[in-house]
């Protein structure tokens, strides 16, 4: 299979240009890249942190938790899904992560879970409430769970977690941005001015029939994340009033390390709000079985889920929290967000707008006044951060041809499998071809593992050819010669008949094709196929060093009597990772050397170069299901003497104990591999007297 290039590359742009939002932040790369921020920022405490981007539009979906092991965004959140640019929107998924990264180590999750598991039971944690200018509602509160009605308290607790959510995203949202001033303060900051403009005004919410209780925290809400409320119609009733009350304690609590303190704000909140708070109860006092009481709290969890209004929840989880009691904590880290959006938006523009330089040479050419030309700049803040998107986006798009390519490729060997003739020795058995369509990161980590000592060993054999060929792409004059063009007398004194000289135009590729085939029966195991590994590396990288087409097999036969066909390298890969795919080679089961040798001859026949050569190693003679002995020995002489008619020469590199018996079968093609550390030097350099 030739790849056309050209015509890869627009498919790759073409896939670039229609890749779905959804398809790109849900990709592995994407996930990665905010995986690799959110370790990167936790690693001390949660080295083994995982991510999931998830893709949900429904209503009230969730925005991003964490359940200590995994953080879990959702790219189609709303706060994302409206801003202009992927750029924009990555960044405000970036602000997910650390604001999730921020609940990770700066949220006390026992504390958290004491307090609840308190309020459900009807008591106060850290302590009672004060509520020194409402000792009315203060009365009526306490009344109303003095019973320690299951489902009073419950209801009391839901509206306890919603305040807690609020002060303690604020909280944790300054430290990370205060610990991580950079893009993780930029996308919270992107994401909090989003939040305050999609929040519905006061009146808003009134005339969609809100509960005034809801209507109260999402005013709390406002003014924590904003520093401001949307309050474009000019309300000026209670609700506003009830706001003032809560502030002392938000401002004196919001930026606590100790946890405990923002729970005692939130006890005094509960009785402020107490006239919002009581309908709820009332209600829930009206409950009479377990059952009942367990759909009125559904219903409630619904109407606050979907009246207030929630960026990302504050986790339920067991275990402790990272916060420093000497750590100084004020609103100052968040100051950066106030105008986020705007600034970021309007960044977006300029760089779009933005004259490229060879344009500004033309149009500024000449004695202008007033121009000053600034060498030293650098470009945005966020200049970077989109370069990455894009660099994610073209590799995804290259990864998505790639595959289909590769996809194409093992269809088209799979198709040649059946056109091939395997003879009377091999009748009845079925051959499997296998490739590796997309490289793990396993194979690439061990393939940089081991890849230093051999790639210096390939380097320095490529070295002794690379003046040679250099000549040969540049031309040269060949004398002394039996034959050319020209007659060069000054030779007659060698009485050689070399008496010819000529020109060898440039840019003369090397004639020569190149396949590799490895047996990777059982016997091979351990040291005789690493060493197999080995050269093989060696072989690939010398082979694509100097532009030789290479491609790379292994075969065995496993117990149901299958032929199996590894194709590790091939001529036309596209991905450049065959080099990684060559680790996936293993050792097991028999070998039926003369039908996995006939196919890879007859792939090396549809190359285009003169000379080509296939190398086999192998530790043993066959001995397949039914094929071994005189038989096997028979069908691959023949199969050596019907290939060499192709212009395929085969050498049989023979490291076990059966050497004699292989040297019988291929004769001039025999090598003799007594020492295997002379294995992976020795190819290459046979590949050079063909060159």
């Amino acid at each position: 299979m030739h790849a056309d290039y050209r015509l890869l590359k627009k498919q790759i742009m073409e896939e670039r240009k229609n890749m779905s939002e959804q398809e790109f932040f849900t990709s592995d790369d994407y996930t990665n890249y905010q995986l690799g921020m959110a370790r990167a920022a936790t690693r001390r405490y949660y080295s083994n942190l995982n991510m999931q981007m998830g893709w949900d539009e429904s209503p009230n979906a969730n925005v991003a938790c964490t359940n200590n092991k995994r953080i879990y965004e959702n790219a189609a959140n709303p706060l994302t899904r409206e801003l202009p640019t992927w750029y924009l929107k990555s960044l405000s998924l970036t602000g997910l992560t650390g604001h999730e990264c921020g609940h990770l180590l700066y949220t006390d999750f026992t504390s958290s879970i004491l307090y609840g598991t308190s309020m459900k039971r009807g008591s106060f944690y850290p302590e009672l409430p004060e509520a020194p200018d409402y000792p009315q509602n203060k009365t009526e509160l306490l009344a109303a769970i003095a019973d320690k009605k299951e489902v009073v308290c419950k209801t009391l607790a839901r509206c306890a977690h919603s305040l807690c959510n609020v002060l303690e995203d604020v909280y944790i949202e300054a430290r990370i941005c205060q610990e991580f001033p950079g893009t993780f303060q930029l996308g919270i900051g992107l994401l909090n001015d989003q939040f305050a403009e999609q929040m519905p005004s006061i009146q808003q919410q009134i005339k969609d029939g809100y509960n005034g209780y809801s209507i109260m925290v999402n005013l709390i809400i406002q003014y924590c994340k904003a520093g401001d409320l949307n309050n474009v119609t000019g309300y000026s009733g209670e609700y506003l009033d009830y706001l003032d009350a809560c502030i002392p304690y938000i401002e004196n609590s919001m930026y606590d390390t100790d946890t405990r303190k923002r729970f005692s704000a939130v006890n005094e909140m509960l009785v402020i709000l107490w006239e919002y708070i009581k309908p709820l109860i009332e209600e829930a006092e009206k409950q009479k079985d377990e059952q009942q009481a367990k759909k009125f709290l559904d219903n409630l969890d619904k109407t606050l889920s979907g009246q207030i209004a929630s960026g990302a929840p504050l986790p339920d989880l067991t275990g402790g929290a990272k916060a420093a009691s000497d750590v100084t904590v004020t609103g100052k880290a968040l100051s950066a967000g106030k105008t986020a959006a705007e600034s970021l938006m309007q960044e977006e523009n300029d760089r779009i707008s933005r004259i490229p330089l060879q344009e500004t040479h033309t149009i500024l050419d000449g004695n202008h006044p007033g121009v000053t030309w600034v060498h030293d700049y650098k470009g945005s803040q966020h200049e970077n951060s989109a370069n990455e998107i894009l660099s994610m986006l073209t590799k995804l798009a290259d990864d998505k041809v790639n595959k289909a390519y590769e996809d194409e490729l093992t269809d088209e060997l799979r198709r040649s499998l059946n056109q091939i003739s395997y003879g009377n020795a091999h009748k009845g058995i079925h051959l499997y071809i296998h490739r590796i369509s997309q490289v793990n990161q396993s194979l690439i980590a061990q393939y940089n593992r081991v890849k230093k000592p051999l790639l210096k060993i390939s380097k320095r054999l490529q070295s002794n050819l690379i003046e040679v060929l250099e000549k040969r792409r540049n031309g040269e004059k060949l004398s002394h010669l039996p034959y050319g063009r020209r007659f060069e007398s000054k030779y007659l004194y060698l009485n050689d008949g070399s008496y010819f000289s000529r020109n060898r135009l440039p840019n003369e590729a090397v004639d020569l094709s190149v396949a590799l085939l490895v047996d990777q029966s059982g016997s091979m195991h351990r040291e005789r196929i690493g060493m197999a590994l080995q050269t093989a590396i060696i072989l690939y990288d010398f082979c694509k060093g100097l532009g030789i087409p290479v491609t790379i097999y292994g075969h065995n036969e496993d117990i149901d009597a299958h032929v199996n066909l590894y194709s590790y390298a091939e001529f036309d890969c596209l991905d450049d990772k065959d080099c990684y795919r060559l680790m996936d080679m293993k050792a097991g089961g028999c070998n039926r050397d003369g039908a996995a040798l006939r196919f890879v001859a007859e792939h090396l026949c549809e190359r285009p170069e003169e000379m080509k050569l296939l190398f086999l190693i192998s530790d043993g003679q066959p001995n397949g299901d039914g094929y071994g002995g005189t038989k096997a020995e028979e069908d691959l002489r023949g199969l050596k003497r019907e290939y060499r008619k192709k212009g395929v020469i085969l050498f049989a590199a023979a490291i076990g104990e059966d050497k004699e018996r292989i040297k019988r079968i291929y004769q001039d093609g025999f090598l003799d591999i007594t020492d295997l550390n002379k294995l992976p030097k020795l190819l290459p350099r046979m590949i050079e007297e063909y060159i």
